[in-house]
């Protein structure tokens, strides 16, 4: 595991810079999970990665869509898609989505924020990033493998 302290944006932007060298190509999807109380930068780290991952248009929370993906040409890799399971209650939601079989395409990059809200859905070999917010406004990052 890595842990970085963010103090600017431009912190987090190095940093999902740094992440997205560890996107590679697989036998399914290319899975990040993100977890974090509400506000702590989830999103912002989303919209910093896809940025530099090469999505064009600007990317918005999915909070009340819960998923929404982009074009994207990296590496391989054509598409890049934004999951927030903050509202999710049941994981039945996610199936109707067409979750798994997202899961199952190796050109697909997936950022999932609140991956707590469908733990039985989560593959197992993902990325995982955990975000506190600490008093003096500054921020850990810790990421590594599962």
């Amino acid at each position: 595991m890595r842990t970085v302290e963010i103090v600017t944006l431009e912190d987090l932007a190095r940093e999902a810079r740094e992440i997205a060298t560890h996107i590679t190509q697989k036998k399914d999807a290319f899975v990040i999970t993100l977890r974090g109380d509400l506000g702590v930068g989830k999103t912002a780290f989303v919209k910093l990665l896809g940025a530099h991952l090469g999505v064009e248009e600007e990317i918005t929370s999915p909070t009340f869509v819960i998923m929404k993906s982009y074009p994207i040409a990296y590496q391989g890799f054509t598409t890049f898609t934004h999951i927030d399971a903050y509202r999710v209650e049941h994981e039945e939601e996610m199936r109707v989505l067409g979750f798994e079989t997202l899961c199952t395409d190796p050109l697909r990059v997936m950022c999932i924020e609140w991956p707590e809200k469908i733990p039985h859905l989560i593959p197992r070999d993902v990325l995982e990033i955990s975000v506190t917010l600490h008093d003096n406004h500054t921020r850990t990052l810790t990421y590594g493998t599962a």
